[in-house]
């Protein structure tokens, strides 16, 4: 009974705020963002995740460095909430700088059952943007919101300027794997706290990661690409950093392993030159 008062209030507020950001100038709306993350997001049970988190991460810093990087991180998310509303900017407006190598060209060339692995980074819309001004034969997943009215509008965006996306459950996994085996690739971003999975070291202490992107990997004989979201000023770049040749490695336990213990490293790599990006918000050591 709450959750039909609850969903219809919180979309409300979405709603309000969601006309602000579209209807202001990205450049203010970020702004408007930003003070409102600094303004409430500290006063909220996800601040003490954060720092939790960051502390974990880098037990050496100090507490100055601890608040500078929380601050960091609320400026960050507060961009992203105001750039929601603004994909169609993002999407079309030449604010995302694909940089151009051979990791690039070589999945673009040929966007056929490849995987595409990045993280929570900057703006995480930002990878499957990325791939679909370049490809249309490329699929995703997603852990979308509880509120059902809310879910609509994120979905309707992300299949309008995004990859196709499918809710992370078991339908959506079936979808994502039919794609998969109709030739689409996958883009898939693999940093979230799990309850369950291949059990590794994190910024030196264990956490479950998914084993999925190793998995598919290797049963189909697709390599794996490492791709890095940030932001330079106003705008994105996109950067596709290493290659996991995995269509070279036999499929056993061990090769698994070495495959996810090798994005997450990447991810550790990636997050560590500029933690205030990276979205903290989650519980990931539980």
């Amino acid at each position: 009974m709450i959750k039909y008062i609850k969903y219809p209030l919180e979309f409300c507020i979405f709603i309000i705020f969601f006309f602000f950001f579209f209807v202001l100038p990205l450049n203010i709306s970020r702004k408007l963002g930003v003070f409102l993350a600094l303004r409430l997001g500290q006063m909220t049970n996800a601040n003490k995740i954060i720092n939790k988190n960051l502390k974990i991460a880098f037990p050496n810093k100090s507490n100055e460095w601890i608040a500078q990087t929380n601050k960091g991180v609320w400026t960050n998310f507060g961009k992203v909430l105001a750039e929601y509303a603004q994909l169609n900017k993002i999407a079309k407006n030449n604010i995302i700088k694909i940089i151009e190598n051979n990791y690039s060209k070589s999945f673009f060339e040929r966007s056929e059952n490849k995987i595409l692995i990045s993280a929570h980074n900057a703006n995480w819309e930002i990878p499957g943007i990325a791939c679909r001004i370049k490809s249309n034969k490329i699929s995703g997943i997603v852990r979308e919101p509880n509120n059902p009215f809310i879910r609509f509008i994120l979905s309707y965006l992300r299949n309008k300027y995004s990859v196709r996306c499918y809710q992370k459950n078991l339908i959506g996994t079936k979808k994502l794997m039919r794609d998969f085996k109709n030739g689409f690739s996958l883009a898939l971003l693999a940093d979230q706290k799990l309850s369950s999975g291949i059990e590794i070291k994190f910024f030196g202490k264990n956490v479950y990661a998914t084993a999925l992107p190793a998995q598919l990997a290797l049963k189909s004989k697709s390599d794996i690409y490492l791709a890095w979201p940030k932001r330079q000023g106003n705008n994105f770049e996109f950067k596709f950093c290493e290659l996991i040749e995995s269509s070279k490695l036999q499929d056993n336990e061990d090769n698994k392993i070495k495959i996810i213990e090798k994005i997450n490293s990447f991810f550790e790599k990636k997050i560590s030159e500029n933690p205030s990006e990276y979205f903290w918000h989650h519980n990931r050591w539980g």
